[in-house]
């Protein structure tokens, strides 16, 4: 018999096959086919296809597979009618192609005899309280997803899903989220992180995009930065997110930390229905002065939350899908925060102050007394409400796919801040102790501060794509906006009281073991506050910012399916407009005039002395002044608009083991600067200025990709990118001044000039990356080890410099491009998400370590000087994660730790007053059981080990400036799914 008569005759036997497995005829149906199916299987065996098969229901892309291979495959119909087939698409070997057609669903491959395959059904588990059944689909999907996508890219990327029932966070943000990655560090804003820093490299250097579209983002105080602000993305709204490290020409090129792309969820990521609905309350340990010293309408303690997903299917053959998301929530955040100035008295035994005020001087007791004792209180009301739905349409049979997004959240602030700072006098000290004592008070200041700022992040977002087995095309394109405003009233009273023995005011000082001074007690509050407090500054501003980012892109690529071996090729380009707009009206009032008779001796005395009363300040009272409120409403306004257009082309060959891709990205940029104009006196004209300016840089790349046996995968990259200066370095006005000033120094140099400056380039970095990757326990794990070096030409950072202008010498400060930095490290992770233990108890874990160095010279005044770090650069980080699952309660216990060593966020002149963030631990703690098949009960802590905030200043960041004390977070959630 002929192979082809075989092969119709085998085909003619598979039917029967499929329509008597059930029955009792089953096995003399597959007798009868045994004499063709050995020689036909056996051919299967050694060929391979070139398969094109569309998402299908199962039965009929069995039928296909069959026909096209030749491969005689025996299968339960009736099981097989209610599910669907995985795309298959490329060359590859029978039997890997069944297993991919197959997918996720309930079959079992018996190839065991090679005469015949038979699909086994799967019998369904019942929920006995393993493990294995408390891991929802969508946990094991994207616990998996993340590793395959690690070894699918040829370079190097980190991944993260978000799982409803088992991630901790009533208040999981999207850069909450990134954390627990390797090689992050959350840059925080209070008790969360707002930004995130990526192996070292500043947040403003990083490229932000949802479903590859670019974000717009006002960051802190309404300014026009780069960095996207992470707070406002609750993580529900997406699903795989994924940190690329290093560049392909596929990318945006603007991005020298690190490309942050999150993915939209999907209906498809479940068969049908899917329901998730999450409530909780919060209890915030720290209690401020809400609920007293005259602060309205916040809770000292409580907030509550809830958080929902709903997704569906729907059409004659489940094409379409729509997937919402929704958010609400309320919590308190209260804070005590404690400056250290870095002066302090020396005395005598006699307590007598040493002349000249140093404990060099002879005579010294040993101990130290402070001159400066400053501290706050933060009562914080914390709100966020919103949501995002996405309508999906993925037709039979076509190779479309097609959605439409929009979201649109809102947070919003109201905030207290009650602020005292004390100049204690030299004369005398009583009761002195090394940790206490006794002195008088030779000033005190009074600051009253109110915040209530909204900001609104929304977008629309649109994608169409088309594949077939070969070439897939897609166009993208987006429009995405963000509005912050703020109204915030500051008040400012000082008071130097007398110091007869009638008027003197004694204060008693504590010192902490971090050498921190606290005033435990004013010894007579009713004379202080009658001592004479004058207003020093009195004034309120409303800011209203604005940016709005339009994004298009078009890509194609050809022959890039990861089955796929040979020449491939990927080409697009993409078109961006940004545009941003930042106001401010400022109303300054006079200072001077009695100010006591809007303050009040508090209840909660914490910080220690008297407090404004905001809400009923007599603003109506105050002289206003028109001039200096005209003055600084026109310099704060500007508005930039920039223009983006990318091109890129990416050639890739891939053989069996082996892959390599080079290819060249255009950047080019255009941007306009609207500043207001000043005259010499830096007073506003009246009129608008105009700076152009623009770039365009080739941006090469070249990935080697190479998979030695038992599964370890080498990667070394080269690529060019760049980090685009900020708006605000662009557009800012010019404001000069002579005379006694703080930004001037006595001497010869009497005036200062600080400006913008349109013609900065950026940066330019070229990164060397090098990694191995090992994955182990059937893909469910990976131990990675990484080496990067970043050599960044062109670096931007705010300098000083002396100029003739006006005959006079002057100190012009602006952002130049002025040093060369580098930063180079090692990276070291390792991730199994399924280590088995007794007992049928079970452990997932993600824990990684980044060393770090960094090098750049900085000028200072009149002197270069150089720094073994970055800003936003630590020299460890530490993250990640370890779940029990423990099926005797139904349950797990999760614990998520972070470590950040110092690092500097911001240079000065003085390299004596550079400022930064001490080391920062985190240890969050959270458990969850099971009460029923669909509600799950969880507790959740953070900030488990209390750990503080610090800020440090100084070269080497040695000198303590402030503490900030958050307290612990404790989340009880009900969880519906």
């Amino acid at each position: 018999m002929s192979r082809a008569a075989r092969a119709d005759l085998c085909l003619f036997q598979s039917r029967v096959l499929r329509m008597s497995f059930s029955s009792r005829s089953f096995a003399l149906a597959l007798s009868a086919s045994v004499p063709c199916l050995a020689p036909v299987f056996a051919f299967a065996q050694d060929s391979q296809n070139v398969f094109s098969l569309p998402a299908q229901s199962l039965t009929s892309a069995l039928t296909a597979f069959s026909r096209q291979t030749g491969v005689h495959v025996a299968f339960d119909a009736k099981a097989a009618n209610s599910l669907r087939s995985a795309p298959l698409y490329g060359k590859m070997d029978n039997l890997k192609a069944l297993r991919r057609l197959l997918g996720k669903n309930a079959f079992k491959i018996d190839a065991s005899n090679p005469k015949n395959i038979t699909l086994h059904a799967r019998p369904a588990r019942k929920s006995t309280g393993t493990e294995a059944d408390m891991v929802d689909n969508l946990t094991v999907r994207g616990s998996r997803h993340e590793l395959r996508t690690k070894r699918n890219f040829a370079g190097v990327v980190d991944s993260i899903t978000y799982d409803d029932t088992s991630n901790l966070g009533g208040a999981t943000s999207m850069a909450q989220l990134l954390t627990q990655l390797p090689g992050v560090t959350g840059i925080r804003n209070g008790d969360e992180p707002r930004y995130i820093s990526v192996r070292g490299v500043s947040s403003d250097l990083n490229q932000t995009t949802l479903d590859g579209m670019t974000l717009a983002s006002i960051s802190d105080g309404g300014s026009i930065r780069r960095r996207v602000n992470m707070q406002n993305i609750p993580a529900e709204m997406t699903g795989e997110d994924d940190i690329y490290k290093t560049f392909t020409a596929e990318q945006d090129g603007g991005a020298i930390g690190a490309v942050i792309n999150m993915n939209p969820r999907s209906a498809f990521d479940h068969d049908g229905l899917y329901k998730y609905i999450n409530a909780y309350g919060i209890y915030g340990t720290e209690k401020g002065s809400a609920g007293a010293n005259r602060i309205p309408g916040m809770s000292p303690h409580l907030g509550q939350g809830a958080k929902a997903v709903f997704s569906d299917r729907f059409g004659a053959h489940k094409e379409f899908g729509i997937m919402t998301s929704f958010r609400y929530q309320r919590r308190t955040r209260n804070t005590t925060k404690k400056w250290q100035e870095d002066s302090y008295n020396y005395y005598n035994a006699k307590g007598k102050i040493l002349s000249p005020n140093d404990p060099s001087t002879p005579g010294w007791n040993g101990m130290t007394a402070p001159r400066y004792v400053d501290g706050g209180s933060y009562s914080n009301d914390l709100n966020s409400l919103g949501g995002a739905a996405r309508l999906e349409w993925h037709p039979e049979n076509s190779g479309f796919n097609a959605s439409v997004m929009g979201y649109s959240y809102e947070r919003w602030e109201n905030s207290f801040m009650e602020h005292n700072e004390y100049l204690l006098d030299d004369t005398a000290i009583w009761n002195q102790t090394p940790t206490s004592g006794r002195e008088y008070i030779y000033r005190a200041r009074t600051i009253g501060r109110k915040d209530n700022w909204r900001m609104n992040t929304n977008g629309v977002l649109g994608n169409l794509s088309w594949h077939d087995n070969i070439s897939t095309l897609k166009l993208r394109a987006g429009y995405t906006w963000e509005d912050y405003y703020n109204h915030e009233p500051y008040v400012t009273a000082r008071v130097y009281p007398k110091e007869n023995a009638k008027g003197a005011v004694y204060a008693d000082y504590t010192i902490n073991k971090d050498n921190v001074a606290n005033l435990v007690d004013i010894i007579d509050m009713n004379k202080l506050l009658n001592s004479g407090y004058a207003f020093q500054t009195v004034q309120q501003e409303y800011d209203r910012d604005h940016e709005g980012v339009t994004n298009v892109r078009l890509d194609y690529t050809r022959n890039l399916n990861p089955d796929f071996h040979g020449f491939g090729f990927a080409s697009g380009f993409e078109w961006r407009s940004l545009n941003a707009t930042n106001s401010s009206d400022q109303l300054w009032y006079k200072p001077g005039g009695n100010a006591a008779s809007s303050m009040f001796i508090p209840n909660m005395q914490n910080p220690n002395g008297p407090f404004f009363d905001l809400t009923n300040f007599p603003w109506d009272k105050q002289t206003p002044d028109p001039a200096k409120s005209k003055n600084y409403t026109e310099l704060a306004y500007f508005r930039y608009q920039e223009q983006l257009f990318d091109g890129y082309v990416s050639l890739h060959y891939k053989w069996r083991k082996s892959q390599i891709i080079a290819g060249v990205r255009a950047d080019s940029v255009n941007f306009n600067a609207f500043i207001p104009g000043t005259d010499s006196s830096s007073n506003p004209t009246g009129k608008i200025e105009k700076n152009r300016g623009g770039y365009i840089n080739p941006l090469p790349s070249v990935t080697f990709v190479h998979e030695f046996p038992k599964n370890l995968i080498l990667h070394a990259v080269y690529s060019q990118s760049v980090g685009r200066p900020q708006p605000t370095d662009l557009a800012q006005a010019a404001q000069y001044s002579c005379g006694d000033s703080q930004n001037t120094q006595p001497g010869d140099i009497n005036c200062s000039l600080s400006r913008g400056n349109p013609n900065l380039m950026p940066r330019k970095a070229q990164n060397f990356d090098i990694s191995l990757d090992k994955f182990f326990n059937r893909g469910k794990g990976v131990f990675s080890v990484a080496y990067f070096d970043k050599m960044i030409k062109h670096d931007i950072y705010t300098t000083r410099s002396t100029e003739l202008i006006n005959d006079e010498l002057t100190y012009v400060t602006q952002p130049r491009n002025a040093n060369n930095s580098s930063l180079m490290g090692v990276e070291v992770s390792v991730v199994d998400r399924s280590i088995q233990g007794p007992w049928r108890q079970s452990f997932d874990i993600n824990a990684s370590g980044t060393w770090m160095r960094g090098r750049m010279t900085y000028q200072g005044v009149n002197v270069s000087y150089k720094l073994k770090q970055l800003t936003e650069q630590p020299s460890y980080v530490f993250n990640g994660s370890v779940t029990w699952h423990i099926p005797q309660i139904r349950g797990a216990v999760k614990a998520a730790f972070s470590y950040s060593a110092k690092y500097l966020e911001g240079l000065n002149d003085d390299p004596t007053q550079m400022y930064g963030y001490g080391s920062q631990p985190s240890l969050d703690l959270g458990a969850w059981n099971d009460i029923t098949d669909n509600l799950r009960l969880k507790y959740e802590v953070y900030n488990l080990a209390g750990s503080h905030t610090r800020m440090y200043y100084g070269e080497h960041l040695n000198r303590l400036e402030a503490k900030e004390d958050y307290g612990r977070s404790i989340y009880f959630e009900l969880v519906y799914n």
